[in-house]
């Protein structure tokens, strides 16, 4: 059994600095990985009142060139971003940090997160599904195309190749039974939230 490290980095309103939250963070992931820890996630969220930070890429990032083994993981809310963009920019983190990165990705359930950026959240799903195919394309080594419903794609070929062969893990998050059967059928694994109590843990991944 293994072990990761969830973080959120929000600064709520009671006057933590956002600054001292994130350099607590880097301590805590060298803490953790001394005590045998395997992994670091860390997700994201727009306009949060708590001052939950946006870019979990970026962290992810900022803490590659520690001294440890552990891997970092991103949560990020797919339907927000371009898949090609963020296809390059975790080859990018993957080569950065030798291998130690994996995507996880989520729908979303904020309406502030899809007010941020002018996507209809109504159609997450089908965004959701159309981004996670896009992305395996993209590290597929080869040329591609796509023609789906929200996305159209041209002999698209990202570049450099990960490190990871074939490809960094795509993790999917889920914390009910739809969302476990669609990690089943379009990842690699799937990582639920803090609050999931293990009971429900097991049910989604019997489903």
């Amino acid at each position: 059994m293994k072990f990761g490290l969830y973080s959120s980095i929000a600064n709520p309103p009671r006057g933590e600095d956002l600054p001292r939250c994130v350099d607590e963070v880097i301590k805590e992931a060298q803490l953790a990985e001394q005590a045998g820890f395997d992994s670091c996630f860390f997700g994201e969220h727009h306009q949060g009142k708590d001052g939950f930070l946006p870019s979990p890429l970026i962290v992810c990032a900022a803490v590659q060139h520690l001294p440890v083994s552990s891997s970092w993981h991103s949560v990020i809310l797919l339907p927000l971003h371009h898949p090609g963009r963020l296809a390059e920019d975790v080859v990018t983190l993957d080569i950065v940090s030798n291998g130690r990165v994996t995507l996880g990705v989520g729908l979303g359930y904020q309406h502030a997160d899809f007010d941020a950026f002018g996507v209809d959240m109504e159609n997450r799903v089908e965004l959701f599904e159309e981004k996670v195919q896009i992305i395996r394309g993209c590290w597929s080594g080869r040329e591609f195309s796509f023609n789906g419903q929200h996305h159209e794609i041209k002999n698209l070929r990202v570049m450099p190749d990960p490190i990871q062969q074939p490809h960094p893990p795509i993790w999917i998050g889920a914390s009910a039974r739809v969302s476990a059967r669609r990690a089943a059928n379009i990842g690699d694994a799937i990582v639920t939230t803090p609050s999931t109590t293990l009971d429900n843990t097991s049910q989604l991944i019997k489903e």
